[in-house]
Parts: C-alpha cells; sequence; structure tokens
C-alpha cells in the first residue's frame, strides 16, 4: 500500500466574526496578539507549572475593521494561569496569563521577544 503525501496548507486571512469560541461556566478564551514578523509560526501553551505537551494553536493574520492585526487564539480553555512560548524553540515561557471563564482574555506578546528564541 502506498503512503500518501499532505502537504498543509495556510488558510487565508481570518476576518471578524470567524473564530468560533466555545466559553461559559470554567471556561474562557484566550486572545495573543503578536507581532507581524512571528506570523505562521505557532505558540503552545500550558498550564502555570505543568511540562508542555504541545497545546498550541498558530498566528494569523486577522483582518478587522480598525486594519490588520496577528493573533493567536485560544477559543476554549479550562480558568486558571497559563504560561505560552514560541513552539518549536525549546525556550521556557515567554509570558503568562490569567485565564477566566465564560471571558476572552486579552493580552499583547512581549516587544521584546518577536524574534523567537532558540
Amino acid at each position: 500500500m502506498e503512503s500518501a503525501t499532505v502537504i498543509e496548507t495556510q488558510p487565508p486571512p481570518s476576518g471578524e466574526g470567524t473564530v468560533v469560541l466555545d466559553i461559559g461556566g470554567d471556561r474562557g478564551a484566550a486572545v495573543i496578539f503578536i507581532p507581524a514578523s512571528l506570523e505562521g509560526l505557532e505558540i503552545e501553551i500550558r498550564p502555570a507549572g505543568e511540562r508542555w505537551t504541545g497545546a498550541h494553536t498558530g498566528i494569523r493574520r486577522r483582518e478587522v475593521q480598525d486594519g490588520v492585526r496577528f493573533a493567536a487564539v485560544f477559543p476554549s480553555l479550562q480558568a486558571g494561569q497559563y504560561q505560552l512560548r514560541v513552539k518549536g524553540t525549546g525556550a521556557d515561557a515567554v509570558m503568562s496569563l490569567a485565564v477566566t471563564g465564560g471571558a476572552v482574555t486579552e493580552a499583547s506578546w512581549p516587544t521584546d521577544l518577536e524574534e523567537p528564541q532558540q
């Protein structure tokens, strides 16, 4: 049996209202605004102090009413404290945030960390 080659393609930029969030009760969401220089990379997340398990999402161009933003969206997270890093760098956590149930947490990537750490 032949193995098939799968090529992953990047979807086009997202517009407003195109991300479905699953929040309520003890589940919230996180939107991390990222510098354009990191577009196409992935952000990895973990509960604070836990090991990295590979949970991640892509940094995408988002076309919104006020222009263009780059963001990573985690649409459903258990309420609690989280740490984030660029996936695949092996770096320690570069930022932390608190997710509240039934709400969307917005945060900005540290501006002094625009280039992934190796």
